[in-house]
């Protein structure tokens, strides 16, 4: 096996010596032995890294609220950056006038394209995935393509001898375009690639996965039989409510449903709304004001009624007594009510003690 180390630590020389950009003059060179292993079988490619974070840890992505999703990502498919290697198109921070995260220009992303090259050459890790368009042209740079993010996300590309897997950023702005449920699905499709050896076909659904969905369905279901129609953002509480009280009466999970920590409390990541319809059949939505209303129709409870139940009683039974208790709450209230459980309260005191916000870390996990 090739000893790549010696290459590697004159490469990070070379960087650390750089003045090619003049505005990242005082900026960390943010290559080092934190980017994860020589020999990973994935190499991650970002923009730049953050003023909060990878330029004060000199780790990518590590440190702010980017790095915060990053990490939450890879951990919530069974992967770890420590076996990864993680760097940047632009490997110091862009700042503008005013000292706050700037884009990097064309010619920056240019002038540190040749490091590019050298780092996906020394690694040679079969699998790329690109966070960002910023990144996903960098590689253009190396070896030309026409990939466009939107075009190519959640895709495995031949590139360079290599599988390239065009991915949005992380970080929370990118969240509006691409919701975490998506980019939760888009690290799924890494791994899955990884696990298949780089190649680029998805494996089906596993049968797990498939249950957990019919079970938040038919959770959901229950919930708007009883309540009537509810807002997204009720229906999201309520199930949650739920699945804290029957995971303390029963010591199991209502549903294997994977709970996220969201601006306004805790989403279930299987009821996403554009899945909706086909985890309720029969069910409709409309906009009033600015909320998302959920309901059954005649249809859907005629449907409701022939389905097959994956509940069982004592979860319907739960879900009936979360139904009555907090179903015609007010916003305020409901949302103070969640607060209150034991997972988010925990969550709410490990935020106290990082002093960040942890937006789209797991409240309740997947069993």
């Amino acid at each position: 096996m090739v000893d790549k180390e010696p290459q590697f630590v004159d490469l990070v020389r070379r960087v650390k010596a750089c003045k090619r950009c003049p505005r990242m003059a005082d900026s960390a060179r943010v290559l080092g032995a934190g980017c994860g292993s020589l020999s990973a079988k994935v190499m991650f490619i970002g923009e730049a890294p953050g003023r909060l974070g990878a330029d004060t840890s000199e780790l990518p992505f590590h440190g702010d609220k980017s790095g915060h999703n990053f990490e939450s990502l890879l951990e919530q498919v069974g992967l770890s950056r420590y076996d990864a290697f993680v760097t940047n198109a632009v490997l110091c921070n862009p700042k503008d006038t005013s000292g706050n995260n700037a884009t990097p220009s064309p010619s920056e992303v240019a002038n540190c394209a040749p490091f590019l090259r050298e780092q996906l050459d020394l690694v040679d890790a079969p699998v790329v995935v690109t966070l960002g368009a910023v990144a996903l042209r960098a590689t253009a740079m190396v070896t030309a393509h026409t990939l466009t993010l939107k075009d190519s996300v959640r895709k495995a590309h031949l590139w360079s001898g290599r599988q390239l897997i065009p991915a949005y950023h992380p970080g929370q702005r990118a969240m509006v375009h691409r919701s975490f449920a998506n980019q939760l699905a888009d690290y799924q499709f890494v791994a899955e690639t990884l696990r298949r050896g780089g190649g680029a076909a998805r494996r089906k659904p596993s049968a797990k996965r498939n249950r957990a969905s019919e079970k938040v369905g038919a959770a959901a279901r229950v919930l708007l039989e009883e309540s009537g129609e509810l807002s997204y953002f009720a229906l999201h509480k309520l199930l949650f409510m739920a699945e804290v009280r029957h995971l303390e009466a029963a010591s199991e999970r209502l549903t294997e449903g994977y709970y996220v920590r969201q601006k306004d409390g805790p989403y279930c990541v299987e009821l996403h709304a554009s899945r909706l319809p086909a985890l309720i059949p029969g069910c409709f939505t409309r906009t009033v004001g600015k909320h998302l209303m959920v309901g059954l129709g005649q249809k859907g409870l005629l449907d409701g009624a022939s389905q097959v139940d994956p509940l069982s009683a004592a979860a319907r039974r739960t879900l009936l007594e979360v139904a009555v208790k907090y179903g015609q709450l007010p916003v305020g209230e409901l949302k103070t009510a969640v607060y209150l459980t034991a997972p988010m309260r925990e969550l709410l005191r490990r935020e106290r003690t990082l002093r960040m916000n942890l937006f789209n870390s797991a409240v309740l996990p997947a069993p």
